[in-house]
């Protein structure tokens, strides 16, 4: 739900979910540009960042490491956009 919010700014459509569904507040948003990360969380992300790109496994380290390498030369958008046109990451020079 957050990469909904993330890649779509200003978008006024709210994606299908099941938290959609079940949730007692239909007009809420589950995540809101103006609220803050607390400590904890932050630390707790940098944890399983640092656990997934240490990863030896074929699945989660190498696939993250390309990941964040493609992200990180073309950004999240053109990314995204790649893997929805081709199915794969862009390839390196």
């Amino acid at each position: 739900m957050w990469l909904e919010y993330e890649v779509m700014p200003g978008s006024t459509s709210m994606p299908t979910s099941s938290y959609h569904a079940s949730s007692s507040s239909s007009s809420s948003t589950p995540y809101s540009k103006k609220s803050t990360t607390s400590d904890t969380e932050k630390k707790l992300g940098q944890f399983f960042m640092h656990q997934i790109a240490n990863d030896t496994s074929s699945a989660y380290g190498e696939g993250f490491r390309r990941a964040n390498k493609a992200v990180n030369k073309y950004g999240l958008r053109r990314t995204l956009d790649h893997i929805r046109l081709t199915g794969s990451f862009p390839v390196f020079p």
